[in-house]
């Protein structure tokens, strides 16, 4: 058999960001004898179930002239809650926090334990020691010369259509662990999906955009060149059991662990990208450059929610959304169309159980914003993200979690009636709101004990690999 590429699987191994490991090398070489091989593969097709359709504008709508870019300073997480509610009531919440999380572990108390909350702290650790450098990539890659090329490859930088980088990227980064992965090109308008400044480190450095040929960072902005115009969006899957444990610390671990898992993947992709002579930019998979959950409706890895989050037709909302930006053509993938927020309109049930009543009740999304931590230009549910917070310090500083967990997207056992209900909703609405009678189970509240005695597979679900 002839191949396309001269590259060798050593050489191989340099692109895909795997170094000299020999475990690796096994499994690539089980997969792929060269990059043609890897765009050929048949992770890389977007395959959609029939009952997903592709759609030119996503199901929410937007007005992108009534969108502004955000500042990131509103958000919750950064100075957004002193806003909302005071510093003085900002700063007795956070004590609160802290007292709540040490009386939890002396008090030995079920879902809080120390074990649960060093789990926590385990999953946060990769995402949180590469979030500072991100931007640039960590410094592992190898120096690029003048015209782009890395100093160590004898070849010139890699050529392709944008159709087959896409299939390429697809099948990359499911390698090193995406769920699901779209791309989305930017322009006058998918640029106000980026901040103004950076969520992090808070320093009130800017997000700017330059005609100039490499990104760089200096004291006051970071700055991405207009011809890195492509956006790679990507999910990591949380464990359901781990989710349905909600609002317990278990929960958090969850959540965190994807975090660093979808920083490995960034790592990943910027090595893997860098070798082919193009740059790719990350934002340390906190989201603090932009919107990824937006970038995500728009690249068709879900839609827009009640919970103003993006649900994943197959993984609901147990899904988190990374991106990064490159300069490698890509050919940008469609948004779809599941019936997910048309169910939205009648199902409620993550605003019925949220426990700080901060998701809206109302039937008909709205272009009217809750207050500034909402970015306006979307006909969205707006939340009320002050409540939710203020609920998360009274758990002692973690996640609740139980809107995912309830959702009745998040149901993921893989059964036939499930799969079944699914494809119905997409299809034929009349029967939502009996499907939405149907849905018993709370999703949340199991007994965060007896999730120590669990079997789970890795990572705590079933390793399908969805479009």
């Amino acid at each position: 058999m002839k191949y396309h590429t001269t590259l060798s699987k050593r050489g191989l191994m340099k692109l895909l960001g795997l170094g000299e490991n020999t475990g690796a090398m096994g499994i690539v070489s089980s997969l792929y004898r060269d990059l043609d091989e890897v765009k050929a593969s048949p992770v890389a097709e977007r395959k959609l179930p029939g009952w997903i359709k592709e759609v030119d504008k996503p199901t929410v709508e937007i007005d992108w002239n009534m969108m502004k870019r955000f500042d990131s300073s509103n958000i919750m997480l950064t100075n957004g809650f002193a806003q909302a509610v005071g510093p003085e009531n900002a700063m007795k919440s956070g004590g609160h926090a802290v007292a709540r999380g040490t009386k939890t572990i002396l008090e030995n108390e079920p879902g809080f334990t120390l074990r649960d909350k060093a789990l926590v702290a385990g999953g946060w650790a990769t995402s949180l020691l590469t979030m500072e450098h991100a931007f640039l990539g960590p410094g592992i890659t190898v120096p690029f010369k003048m015209s782009g090329i890395p100093d160590d490859l004898d070849y010139p930088r890699y050529e392709g259509t944008p159709e087959e980088n896409t299939q390429m990227i697809r099948a990359a980064a499911k390698l090193y662990g995406a769920a699901s992965v779209g791309v989305v090109e930017l322009d006058e308008n998918t640029r106000k999906l980026f901040y103004v400044n950076d969520a992090w480190p808070w320093d009130g450095r800017k997000w700017e955009f330059e005609d100039v040929d490499k990104a760089y960072e200096d004291k006051n902005k970071k700055v991405i060149p207009y011809k890195a115009k492509w956006v790679i969006v990507y999910t990591i899957r949380m464990s359901p059991p781990s989710l349905a444990t909600a609002p317990a610390a278990l929960a958090t671990a969850a959540s965190a662990s994807a975090y660093s898992r979808g920083t490995s993947v960034q790592l990943h992709l910027q090595q893997f990208i860098n070798r082919l002579g193009y740059q790719c930019l990350a934002d340390g998979n906190m989201g603090t450059s932009g919107n990824s959950p937006g970038f995500g409706v728009l690249a068709g890895l879900g839609e827009l929610s009640r919970l103003n989050r993006m649900i994943s037709p197959r993984w609901g909302p147990l899904v988190r959304v990374f991106k990064v930006i490159t300069d490698l053509p890509l050919a940008p993938t469609k948004p779809i169309d599941a019936g997910i927020f048309r169910f939205c309109r009648i199902c409620k049930k993550c605003a019925e159980v949220c426990p700080s009543n901060a998701l809206s009740m109302e039937t008909e999304p709205s272009w009217e914003v809750q207050g500034a931590w909402n970015n306006p230009g979307v006909k969205a549910y707006y939340e009320k993200a002050p409540n939710c917070l203020s609920h998360w310090l009274k758990l002692g500083g973690h996640d609740c979690g139980i809107c995912l967990a309830s959702c009745c997207f998040s149901k993921q056992e893989g059964s036939f009636i499930h799969d079944l209900v699914r494809q119905i909703v997409a299809t034929t609405p009349a029967f939502n709101k009996m499907f939405r009678k149907l849905d018993a189970d709370p999703g949340y509240g199991k007994d965060p004990e007896a999730w120590w005695n669990l079997n789970l597979p890795s990572y705590g679900y079933d390793s399908k690999q969805g479009s």
